[in-house]
């Protein structure tokens, strides 16, 4: 049976403690916020935990606008992975396709994301597609620039010795490129779901019928804080559970075969 050292149980446990040590950091600071200031301002812990708990158990909520928000993140993320992935892929394979897309990367990853969630909103209306082309197109640039940056630093050396065994370009993309690139897609993909969750809800916000970042502002515009809080807490767990749950595992999986 193959145990792992007693060095990786330790540091593993660390990453855990001081994790753990995080968070009460941030409950701490949080409950102080409270106290000093107004409910209206900072919501108590207990309160915004007896909201999500409401929220959670609201089908109307789950139905009507978590399950419709957490849609429109998926696809999302699936149009930012497919269009990013392969002109990162492209892009690296061909430095004149890099040098074609720098001025339109450079533009979407500057320009602030109100303006393009107006411009979209004249575009497309009101609705998912809005909403899903925006978070789309403001996480694309995250992935593209990733895969390509990493397509470049692929060993030169590795490359020659498949040529000289006569690997097709298929085999070169899987084994060569696609190993170099795996860890930072990875990290490029937990950065663009947390970028498409805040786009999604502030698009919601802006122009939106239905949806989380919709609920957020009729708890606005009806000052109820907790309830606020709680929906901003629902939309932190939810980029959480897709890095820690599956895009983490998915990478020391893949880390392992290669």
């Amino acid at each position: 049976m193959f145990l792992l050292p007693r060095n990786h149980w330790q540091a593993k446990i660390n990453r855990y403690v001081m994790g753990t040590l995080g968070l009460l950091l941030i409950a701490v600071a949080w409950n102080w916020a409270a106290e000093a200031h107004s409910g209206l301002v900072v919501a108590p812990i207990g309160a915004t935990l007896k909201a999500v708990f409401s929220l959670l158990s609201d089908q109307t909520f789950l139905q009507q606008h978590f399950r419709v928000s957490l849609e429109r993140m998926l696809t999302a993320l699936a149009l930012a992975v497919t269009i990013g992935g392969l002109l990162g892929l492209a892009a690296g394979l061909a430095p004149a396709i890099r040098a074609t897309l720098e001025p339109l990367r450079w533009m979407l990853m500057t320009i602030p994301g109100v303006v393009i969630v107006v411009v979209f909103m004249l575009w497309f209306g009101m609705g998912s597609l809005m909403v899903v082309t925006i978070a789309a197109t403001m996480a694309a640039p995250v992935i593209y620039i990733h895969v390509a940056d990493a397509m470049l630093l692929v060993d030169k050396s590795l490359l020659q010795m498949a040529r000289v065994y006569n690997f097709g370009f298929k085999s070169r993309l899987l084994r060569i490129y696609g190993m170099a690139v795996a860890g930072p897609f990875f990290s490029a993909l937990a950065v663009a779901a947390g970028s498409i969750i805040r786009v999604v809800v502030l698009a919601e916000v802006l122009g939106a019928n239905e949806g989380v970042g919709y609920c957020l502002a009729i708890a606005r515009s009806r000052l109820d804080t907790p309830e606020l809080y709680a929906l901003a807490l629902i939309s932190m767990s939810v980029a959480g559970g897709l890095e820690f749950l599956i895009f983490r595992p998915l990478e020391k999986r893949l880390m392992r075969r290669s």
